[in-house]
């Protein structure tokens, strides 16, 4: 009885173990370090097919960070827009870095529509804020680091999706 027992269990264990995914994109979020930075190095084609830029649509980040530069401990809006003639479907990833380092914090404005991913060095998309017409927006506060007036750059990779459920036909900026 009890070979019968463990033979049944481990027959079990394979076939949920080997079972295919129905699904295998993240609409609730990037895994992280997909921004395309020098430090993450990676960009959203590793799962959506195609090539970077290379769509209909475009990818804008905007801010009220004065020309002359950040206050060193203030807090900014950063504002992502991904948009593409004929699709309702967005996902992105925002980071921020200085010399090799992530720099600055995030803090999340609306949770039901972002969330922060790669350790909390960086911003992306929820479930709920992956819908658009055209265009989507995302905003987030950014608070600059305490001290000095180093450079920063903000770095960001936008999905417009077509809605199939696969990684083909989606473009990346």
């Amino acid at each position: 009885m009890k070979k019968i027992l463990l033979f049944t269990s481990l027959i079990l264990g394979l076939i949920i173990m080997t079972y295919p995914k129905v699904i295998t994109g993240f609409e609730g979020g990037s895994p992280g370090g997909k921004t395309n930075s020098p430090m993450d190095g990676q960009n959203c084609t590793a799962c959506h097919a195609g090539s970077i830029n290379s769509g209909q649509g475009s990818l804008t980040i905007t801010s009220d960070i004065p020309a002359n530069g950040y206050i060193p401990a203030n807090t900014y809006s950063i504002t992502v827009e991904s948009s593409h003639p004929s699709y309702t479907k967005y996902g992105f990833e925002l980071t921020a870095e200085s010399f090799g380092n992530k720099t600055g914090g995030f803090t999340i404005v609306n949770s039901s529509q972002t969330k922060l991913t790669n350790g909390g060095n960086a911003v992306t998309h929820k479930i709920g804020g992956t819908l658009g017409s055209a265009s989507k927006t995302w905003s987030v506060n950014w608070t600059a680091p305490p001290s000095g007036s180093m450079s920063v750059d903000f770095y960001a990779t936008s999905v417009t999706a077509n809605g199939n459920g696969q990684n083909s036909g989606d473009n990346v900026y």
